[in-house]
């Protein structure tokens, strides 16, 4: 999304691959960072573009028990916003929201760490890659 995924937010490189536990609870918080970021356009495909271009922090703290997000990213200043609905299983935490005309959802792999998210902005979506770790 254009505005931010931490203002519309969600999720995140291999300065955090490392794995989130299998066993860790959907609870507590998670950094992620989002090594990838691609926008889509209905008839001529999707292109890879940086995090600055759709003003989205490489950086993500999750806060699962309260519901937040908040860019980490250093020389910002780091926005927060909302998660409306956070639902889980034994292999993955599952994060939803929006923010004036765009919605975002993510999923955070509790096996490996691995994160992928959309963002619906408009004429276009952003396909989100990257990874988690519990902090």
């Amino acid at each position: 999304m254009r505005n931010s995924m931490l203002r519309a937010s969600a999720l995140v490189a291999a300065l955090c691959a490392l794995p989130v536990a299998a066993s860790a609870a959907a609870s507590g918080s998670y950094i992620c960072a989002i090594g990838e970021v691609y926008e889509c356009l209905g008839v001529t495909g999707c292109k890879r573009v940086s995090t600055d271009t759709i003003n989205l922090s490489e950086f993500i703290v999750v806060d699962v028990d309260k519901k937040m997000l908040t860019g980490a990213s250093m020389n910002e200043t780091p926005q927060t916003e909302d998660i409306e609905g956070v639902s889980s299983n034994d292999k993955n935490i599952f994060l939803y929201g929006t923010q004036d005309q765009e919605t975002w959802n993510a999923t955070i792999s509790l096996e490996n760490g691995a994160l992928t998210g959309g963002i619906s902005s408009g004429p276009s979506s952003f396909a989100l890659f990257g990874n988690c770790t519990q902090k």
